[in-house]
């Protein structure tokens, strides 16, 4: 299970050590298959499984989880009030709704979690993104955030594809197989998650002699949690308000400990607004090329 939804369930459960919500709502959260990149289906839905009963016995607010393969089927539940909380990759979320038709959520706020690192091979002489012409680069599967970026930068500093420049791209379905793949030099660069990065030195720092950070980019690259406007504002600030008191119980601490979590919090609307600037580049430069052609 990935780690944003493992902190959304452990989220769930903490809630009841504390005095009921203040409405009756119910939690009906959205998991868009996409998302999840760290953990199979399968893993996911079995996990689910056992999860349910368990959550069943401690959950003061109901709640419902569905999962999707389609941003669309989300979007049709939503406009039925089917579901209030969705658990998305940002660039899917702005091509589905309105910013204005979400709020505020919860999720992983672990180090690193709020960057997409460019990690280069220390000696596979690039300096800049302007070396990447001629190099292997790697993303993550299925991470359209990634894509897009790469896509944009390759605009932006060649005026035209990655492919006519030259540059070898090849996808990875896993965060830390990404750092392997650079580290024993299958690959010259690599666009990371922060947050997997910080667990591969932390678990061998050696990767550091070998591996450099070209760059961070302050954009979020994972799956956001963010409730939809549909939600009372008391409800909303019920659950999110509870967040930061799971580390002050045993049960917390262990659940965070076992999820191989940091800790979880508050996640901002505003995480989306990188996004939608990266979004807005690409389009503006798509277009301008489409219109005077790639330069040669």
């Amino acid at each position: 299970m990935t780690r944003l939804l493992r902190t959304t369930l452990m989220l769930l459960i903490s809630t009841s050590v504390f005095a009921g919500p203040p409405t009756a709502e119910t939690l009906r959260v959205a998991v868009h298959i996409d998302a999840i990149r760290d953990a199979s289906r399968t893993d996911v839905e079995v996990s689910l499984k056992v999860w349910a009963e368990e959550l069943v016995r401690y959950l003061e607010v109901p709640t419902e989880i569905r999962f999707y393969d389609a941003m669309s089927a989300i979007r049709s539940d939503l406009d039925a009030g089917k579901i209030n909380f969705i658990i998305a990759d940002g660039v899917d979320l702005l091509r589905q709704f309105n910013p204005d038709e979400l709020a505020d959520g919860f999720g992983g706020r672990s180090p690193g979690e709020d960057s997409l690192l460019l990690l280069v091979r220390k000696d596979a002489g690039i300096l800049s993104a302007r070396d990447l012409p001629g190099k292997r680069v790697l993303l993550l599967s299925h991470n359209e955030i990634s894509d897009l970026w790469m896509e944009t930068a390759c605009q932006r500093h060649f005026q035209k594809t990655c492919a006519k420049a030259r540059i070898s791209i090849s996808k990875e379905a896993r965060s830390h197989q990404q750092v392997l793949q650079l580290f024993f030099g299958k690959v010259d660069a690599a666009l990371v998650r922060g947050y997997p990065y910080e667990l591969a030195i932390e678990l061998n720092p050696q990767i550091r002699a070998r591996i450099a950070v070209l760059e961070r980019i302050p954009i979020y690259p994972g799956a956001l949690g963010l409730f939809t406007k549909r939600v009372s504002p008391a409800f909303r600030e019920y659950v999110i308000g509870k967040v930061p008191a799971m580390h002050d119980h045993p049960r917390g601490r262990q659940l965070l400990e076992v999820m191989q979590t940091e800790r979880i919090g508050r996640f901002p609307k505003s995480a989306l607004e990188p996004i939608e600037k990266l979004l807005h580049e690409h389009e503006m430069l798509s277009a301008h090329f489409a219109v005077h052609g790639n330069a040669p």
